[in-house]
């Protein structure tokens, strides 16, 4: 009998399809900091054809766009792909093009691209070395990936006191559950899957702090746009998830106080060459 992991929620279309509107609001300004850094990594020679893949509502691709790159963007959810197209409408950009496709079959020709990334999408794939393959298949020799992941979340003490107080909280027999390990965690497991399809494999870390009104605000967008909490709060419904709510603000104000309150997450953005 099979013990493998049940796949993530993150993995499906329909989770990041109800999620799109508060994700852009909210954590598309502060995503567009690695964005900048992926960018600078990557290094692409001016005017050059990139690939974003599981794009999102476009944090990397409009940026590029905006700098001159021509982009060939991809996500499996039709309402982040249309987020990106209505901005790019609205900004006037033309050297940007959406498509909906899946990240492990990427529609895209090979050695078609100076460089790819795919910025904390790769890691919530149910396949990840065919995500890592097919930006190898889609690169020319020499081209640089860039793939983003959070870091543990011990780094983060309010977000790790938070997710402690959800599971403390959650209603039996569902409470009480160790939460799964962050995939491309560390940079150990980073370098090693990489390294499956690219050389010369360089793992960053990265850090982004953003500044909050007060702890009540911060949790208040958490409920809002971070994935895993607003999963949580749709299965379970409002009545439910009240307590829990009280709870994550809780855990959220005990260790950052009252505010304002300022929130680092750290991430790793691993760089990786294909071959010749």
């Amino acid at each position: 009998m099979s013990t493998a992991p049940p796949p993530s929620p993150l993995a499906t279309a329909e989770a990041w399809n109800f999620l799109a509107e508060s994700y852009e609001a909210d954590v598309v300004p502060q995503f567009e900091r690695f964005a900048r850094e992926a960018m600078r990594l990557a290094d692409p020679p001016a005017g050059a054809r990139i690939a974003d893949v599981a794009c999102g509502p476009g944090t990397l691709a409009l940026l590029a766009a905006q700098a001159g790159f021509a982009v060939d963007a991809v996500d499996f959810s039709t309402e982040m792909v249309g987020r990106l197209e209505r901005r790019a409408r609205l900004e006037g950009l033309q050297g940007v093009n959406a498509h909906v496709g899946d990240g492990q079959a990427l529609p895209f020709q090979d050695g078609a691209y100076h460089a790819a990334f795919s910025l904390f999408g790769l890691m919530f794939f149910p396949d990840r070395a065919r995500g890592f393959a097919e930006l190898r298949r889609i690169l020319r020799p020499g081209g640089r990936a860039v793939v983003s992941s959070w870091q543990p979340m011990e780094r983060v003490p309010a977000m790790a006191a938070m997710f402690a107080a959800l599971m403390e909280a959650l209603p039996k027999p569902a409470g009480r559950q160790s939460p799964s390990p962050v995939p491309l965690g560390t940079a150990e497991e980073c370098r090693t899957e990489i390294s499956q399809s690219f050389q010369d494999v360089a793992v960053h870390p990265v850090s982004v702090s953003t500044e909050f009104p007060s702890s009540r605000a911060l949790w208040e967008s958490m409920e809002r746009s971070m994935p895993p909490i607003v999963l949580m709060r749709r299965q379970l419904g409002e009545e439910l998830w009240a307590p829990l709510s009280h709870a994550g603000e809780g855990a959220v104000t005990g260790v950052l106080g009252s505010g304002p309150v300022t929130l680092e997450m750290h991430a790793w953005l691993t760089v990786g060459v294909a071959g010749r």
